[in-house]
């Protein structure tokens, strides 16, 4: 038999002594990749709704969307306001988060008016009777770089005075 080539030892390229751990190190490590694909189809990384409810005398409130999402995704929210007595003028104020690092793509029904008020959107309906319920969708995308957690509060007005507050928050995963 002929000698191996240089840099080659039969006891450790054809025998495979003391390379013990690498078989397993190999298989936890596509563990580990065969696992992210499994968590994110059990939603561990986001994409289903959720619904954040407050209510006051006045009105109830109700937001369903995701509190957990990868970048990129395009997603629904659906707000719904339930008045129990008239307001002149329904006006619903999105913090920041709602805003930072996204992309709207539509909003149904479009606002009668929307402004800004210290960097925060907010979005004029005009009159809802008592009994009534305005509901609302905005269609937004993560931006691929948007990372990290995020409050997503939202005020329910009838013009300026304050009927409800609501407290969510999200999680973009990368």
């Amino acid at each position: 038999m002929s000698e191996p080539p240089d840099g080659i030892t039969l006891e450790r390229h054809v025998q495979l002594k003391g390379r013990t751990g690498g078989p397993w190190l190999r298989r936890g490590l596509l563990l580990v990749i065969a696992a992210l694909p499994v968590l994110a189809l059990l939603n561990v990384f986001g994409q289903h709704p959720t619904t954040t409810s407050a209510g006051t005398p006045a009105v109830n409130v109700n937001v369903t969307a995701p509190s957990r999402l990868r970048s990129g995704l395009i997603f629904q929210v659906r707000l719904q306001v339930v008045a129990h007595r008239d307001i002149k003028d329904l006006k619903l104020v999105f913090d920041k988060g709602w805003w930072e690092s996204m992309s709207v793509n539509s909003t149904e029904p479009e606002p009668e008016e929307s402004t800004s008020e210290d960097g925060r959107v907010a979005f004029s309906y005009g009159k809802v009777s008592a009994g009534e319920t305005h509901v609302s969708w905005i269609y937004f995308q993560t931006n691929p770089t948007n990372v990290g957690e995020r409050s997503e509060n939202l005020e329910v007005r009838d013009g300026e005075t304050p009927l409800a507050r609501l407290h969510r928050s999200l999680t973009v995963f990368p």
